[in-house]
């Protein structure tokens, strides 16, 4: 690849990711399906792509485990892979640095070496999700609003002093005139808030494996425990792939085997 087709790439994939830092998924999408056919050995692809599958690593998703192994497997130095370590946080496990024998001149000291062990942090809580979730919109809402500064302030200046206004000037005068209007108050919303909830789970605790697919009481208790454990959920008494999802989140926060199948050490987990 000629000089002025890498710089082209390059300016494509940092496009793609700034994408991502907006939450526009669907947008980045499109880019980043074209750049894996263009340059699939750039590791920045992979990552852009599992980001792309977890909304930014707030979601779990069974397939971006396997394209950030996938992008690890193309970081063909340190500061690549530091990179790449850096961006996943403690979103998923990666495999430690693999290119040292293809490029004995940037092997790492034992003291770099030491650094680069796979992460072992599970996926973050719900709360965490929420954090990150909040964190990127504000980020969103603030370029909304250094585009609207930079580019509809000095056009509005413009048009307005043609016209003998200045629109500093009416702005300070009409926030200065508006009056706050008082608080409303929602009485049914306070009453509901000072509610005592009910102590205890309604539904039975099963006493067998529960595993997908499953309907009934028992997949009512499972969902019940996993939405006060901070998961999102219905309960439908259906165990469909949201139930299976949130109970490998659960495994994976417990440091258990993430099959999405309740058994008797997840059951207990889960009572607890």
């Amino acid at each position: 690849m000629d000089r002025d087709n890498r710089e082209g790439m390059e300016q494509a994939i940092r496009g793609a990711e700034g994408l991502l830092e907006l939450g526009l998924f669907t947008e980045a999408e499109a880019v980043f399906r074209q750049l894996a056919q263009e340059a699939p050995e750039h590791y920045r692809v992979w990552l852009g792509l599992a980001r792309l599958r977890s909304r930014n690593f707030t979601q779990p998703d069974p397939n971006a485990q396997g394209l950030l192994e996938r992008a690890a497997s193309f970081a063909m130095t340190v500061d690549e892979y530091n990179d790449l370590k850096a961006t996943v946080g403690s979103y998923a496990q990666l495999p430690p640095f693999a290119h040292g024998e293809q490029a004995p001149d940037r092997m790492p000291d034992v003291e770099q070496l030491e650094k680069l062990r796979p992460i072992s942090v599970p996926v973050s809580s719900q709360e965490a999700v929420l954090e990150a979730r909040e964190a990127a919109r504000l980020k969103y809402l603030k370029c909304l609003l250094l585009i609207v500064v930079v580019i509809g302030l000095p056009t509005a200046f413009i048009v307005s002093c043609s016209n003998g206004v200045n629109p500093i000037t009416n702005a300070l005068l009409s926030d200065s005139q508006q009056e706050v209007p008082p608080p409303t108050t929602h009485p049914a919303t306070t009453e509901a808030a000072t509610e005592p909830e009910p102590e205890g789970c309604p539904y039975a605790e099963p006493t067998d494996t529960v595993k997908p697919g499953a309907e009934g009481e028992d997949v009512k208790w499972i969902q019940w425990q996993l939405v006060r454990q901070g998961a999102e959920l219905e309960i439908t008494g259906a165990f469909d792939e949201d139930t299976r999802q949130a109970v490998q989140a659960f495994q994976i926060d417990r440091d258990m085997k993430a099959d999405g199948i309740v058994g008797e050490e997840t059951r207990e987990k889960l009572g607890e």
